[in-house]
């Protein structure tokens, strides 16, 4: 089995009471790094002042991943198919559409755990389950620690970064954003972290500039 993803860690970490909106935005950071979601800066007029343009990140749905699990089925259901969406138009249609983001947890990412076998029960963790749960923890760990010494090398940092994958945004916060403005890090994970640092703060944090 492959290494799990951050939406799956969420709810191996706590399965009583690990969050469906952390594990349902955990999804979209997945799949941003995926590619079936694809993350771009464009310049767009603000206000009512055809002359104040800003920059803005936008999402846009692009692949549907084969196979695609249950989690990956239901995020993707949440971006338009026909246009992009910025981070403040995701923030609003994920807050008008699911009125109990547990369902999230008890629906698509439950079906996908048990099918998984990662899951005995809801609440209980199968060995399998245990085994993937502490490979990606002790990588965290084991990154972490290891935090001064990859912001000062470009070749240890990106393999490090590879093998997190979109387990990076799993990273305590501080690393994150020290990441955000490094040089050495790549624009694409610079965008993920971006609408991480958005979705996380309820959709308000920099909303003129990114949403």
């Amino acid at each position: 089995m492959d290494r799990i993803g951050p939406h799956t860690y969420s709810y191996l970490h706590h399965p009583l009471f690990s969050s469906g909106e952390a594990m349902l935005c955990n999804t979209i950071y997945h799949l941003c790094f995926t590619g079936a979601i694809s993350l771009d800066y464009s310049k767009v007029i603000a206000g009512h002042d055809n002359h104040h343009l800003v920059m803005r990140l936008f999402l846009t749905h692009v692949a549907d991943p084969l196979p695609m699990s249950a989690p990956e089925a239901f995020a993707l259901s949440l971006f338009p198919a026909d246009r992009p969406d910025s981070l403040a138009d995701l923030r609003i249609h994920m807050n008008r559409t699911i009125d109990d983001f547990g369902t999230f947890k008890s629906g698509p990412m439950l079906e996908h755990l048990m099918a998984q076998g990662l899951l005995f029960s809801t609440h209980i963790l199968s060995s399998e389950g245990r085994a993937a749960y502490h490979e990606v923890h002790s990588l965290l760990h084991d990154v972490e620690h290891e935090e001064t010494a990859l912001l000062d090398d470009a070749g240890k940092l990106a393999e490090r970064l590879k093998e997190l994958g979109s387990n990076v945004v799993l990273l305590h916060e501080g690393f994150r954003d020290k990441l955000r403005g490094s040089p050495l890090a790549d624009e694409q994970l610079k965008a993920i972290l971006t609408v991480q640092r958005f979705l996380e703060s309820g959709g308000i944090h920099d909303i003129k500039m990114m949403g």
